[in-house]
């Protein structure tokens, strides 16, 4: 089992900072309005994928991301689309 520590550190690994919205305004979380897509501070495109779960103390529940999900606040989940390989 992951200590409080380091399953911060991990978290904190999982939260995009500087996200900038792309697309169509899809909805509304937090009292702000989010778009299909937002890009990070690399220039990857990222798909909303959902809402951040939270554990019971409130902090995000890190454990329930998937491969290449990361969390854009105030709580919202978006999927980085990894590139397919092509079949040989």
């Amino acid at each position: 089992m992951l200590s409080s520590t380091r399953r911060a550190q991990i978290l904190d690994y999982s939260i995009l900072h500087d996200a900038t919205p792309e697309g169509q305004v899809i909805g509304w979380f937090g009292g702000r309005e989010f778009s299909e897509f937002v890009r990070d501070e690399f220039g990857r495109l990222l798909v909303y994928a959902g809402v951040a779960p939270r554990r019971g103390d409130g902090q995000f529940d890190g454990d329930a991301l998937r491969e290449g999900e990361f969390i854009v606040l105030p709580g919202l989940i978006y999927r980085y689309r990894l590139k397919r390989r092509r079949a040989a």
